[in-house]
């Protein structure tokens, strides 16, 4: 792995923070270091009150936040002291340090400091840097990895086993370094989680990260655990694929987007022998919250009754394993997060197209974690009790019970087919607000869109046809045999006398004057996307 810095680039920072965002976003802007809110950075430093007086602030990563695109508003300044008394504790609980690091804060309108703030507090130099970086966790999550990574890193790094992160964490790495010299240290790794470099130098902390990362890196060479992937031709059957997002929106009792990866990694290993992993999981503990411990396993070659069967087996497992763990908590979803489907690759499934590319990208990370640790021994992720511990975290769980309703077209997918330029904007605007996921027609290539969507989304629930626009019939020749697979699915007919008829769709129609405003239009027609139970619903505007 090789360095970003640049001198001129840092010595144009004005300040310690300015210093601290530009350092951060260097090691953000590597996905085999970070991937999607993951790691934190820090640094200590002494500000001024109104009163003259110096105060030691640790300025943290903010919940949140994403460090390749961080800025200054992005961090927490937190009072040292207060941290350091909160290490000093016996116990404390998720929601006591949360609350306590907030109130520790001198900004209130910065964000929640990051739950490794007083780990980050308790290091005594003034830079840190936190990373979960591939090459470190896959080394870590093998049979011998802790052999493996003193072999990879040397001895001047302080191996910590697995814990929980936030409190437990940063008390268990301040009992092991009670009598250390931290001089002689060159970074901690954390078992199955990542790694933390440190310098009163920003150069100097990313600097180490790197030269520890290619270390770990170099022994994955030496092993052996070098993947050659060979391109692997395949074609999709995307009513297949509607046909799986289906019925795991029918699972998690609304709809869901889906996207299928059929990247040649992908395609691999969902081809490969997944009893020879006798522990898959995620990459790094964290993960579990977008991917769960694993996800459902499809065969192509099966009738769509042989899908539903899988992914009846799935949740059969999610919830004896909820059962297995569960001290009280709420029970999550119990469907699948994504699909291993041989033959054809991964299925990621999420409310929104951000969502399915967060699944994707940790997803692709991980399978070739998993295949490379095959040279290691093989792959060894955390026992299924300690990712219960962190998919139903007291935080996490807090979250949930805050969580709104979800806004009425979540998961959907529409299609619009309009000419006047101002009501298509108008209308993807209302269903935008509405939480669909909207595409505008284009005359010159109907059956391309229609596939490209599906290949995007994983199907189509609904239309919204202008016939008068110029390939508007095309259009619903070419979406219907997805249409009748779509969630609840439904046709807009806008300034139409009759519709064309397609088993279990609903058809609405909007009539339109030369004065209707192009607002009202629009939401009215989200409505009758969104309402369940309008069919042959005739409105004048």
């Amino acid at each position: 792995m090789k360095s970003l810095w640049n001198d001129a680039d840092a010595n144009a920072c004005q300040s310690l923070r300015a210093l601290r965002v530009y350092s951060s976003r260097l090691l953000g802007s590597d996905p085999d270091l970070v991937l999607h809110g993951g790691g934190n950075t820090s640094v200590k430093e002494t500000v001024t009150d109104l009163h003259g007086e110096n105060h030691q602030i640790l300025t943290v990563k903010g919940s949140g936040w994403d460090l390749g695109t961080i800025e200054e508003a992005g961090f927490a300044p937190v009072r040292m002291d207060a941290l350091l008394k909160l290490a000093q504790l016996d116990e404390l609980s998720d929601s006591d340090m949360v609350r306590e690091q907030k109130a520790a804060m001198i900004d209130p309108s910065a964000p929640n400091p990051s739950i490794e703030a007083i780990l980050h507090a308790l290091i005594p130099y003034t830079f840190v840097d936190h990373s979960h970086a591939d090459s470190i966790v896959t080394i870590t999550n093998t049979p011998d990895g802790d052999a493996l990574i003193r072999e990879a890193l040397g001895d001047k790094v302080l191996i910590v086993p697995y814990v929980m992160p936030g409190f437990i964490l940063a008390k268990t790495i301040a009992e092991m370094t009670q009598d250390c010299d931290w001089d002689e240290l060159e970074g901690i790794a954390l078992m199955n989680h990542g790694l933390f470099t440190f310098d009163n130098d920003a150069k100097q902390s990313y600097e180490k990260h790197i030269e520890l990362v290619t270390r770990a890196e170099q022994l994955l060479n030496r092993k052996g655990a070098v993947l050659n992937i060979p391109s692997i031709p395949a074609e999709t059957d995307l009513l297949q694929l509607a046909t799986i997002r289906k019925q795991v929106s029918e699972i998690k009792g609304g709809a869901v987007l889906a996207r299928l990866n059929n990247s040649d990694l992908a395609i691999t290993f969902a081809n490969y022998p997944l009893d020879q992993i006798p522990r898959p999981g995620p990459l790094t503990p964290e993960h579990v919250i977008r991917t769960k411990s694993f996800g459902v396993v499809l065969d192509a070659d099966n009738s769509a009754d042989g899908y539903g069967q899988q992914l009846a087996q799935y949740q059969q497992g999610y919830q004896g394993y909820f059962q297995q763990h569960q001290q009280g908590q709420q029970c999550l979803n119990s469907s699948p997060n994504y699909a291993l489907w041989k033959q054809q690759g991964a299925i990621a499934f999420g409310s929104s197209t951000k969502e399915l590319s967060i699944i994707e990208d940790l997803n692709q990370h991980t399978f070739e974690a998993m295949l490379k640790a095959e040279a290691l021994g093989g792959y060894q992720a955390l026992e299924s009790a300690h990712l219960f511990d962190i998919e139903y975290w007291e935080l996490e769980q807090a979250k949930l019970a805050k969580a709104g309703n979800r806004p009425a077209l979540t998961g959907k997918v529409v299609m619009i087919a309009e000419t006047d330029s101002q009501l298509r904007a108008a209308l993807s605007n209302s269903l935008k607000a509405k939480g669909a996921e909207v595409h505008i027609f284009d005359a010159e290539a109907p059956d391309t869109l229609v596939l490209e969507t599906v290949r995007q989304c994983g199907g189509i629930d609904a239309l919204m046809v202008n016939m008068s626009s110029e390939g508007a019939s095309e259009l619903l020749h070419s979406a219907a045999s997805f249409l009748t697979l779509g969630i609840d699915p439904a046709i807009v007919y806008i300034n139409a006398e009759t519709a064309e008829s397609h088993s279990g769709v609903r058809n609405n129609y909007l009539n339109l004057s030369s004065g209707t405003q192009t607002a009202l239009a629009a939401e009215m027609a989200a409505i009758l996307v969104a309402d369940p139970g309008a069919s042959g619903v005739s409105v004048n505007l």
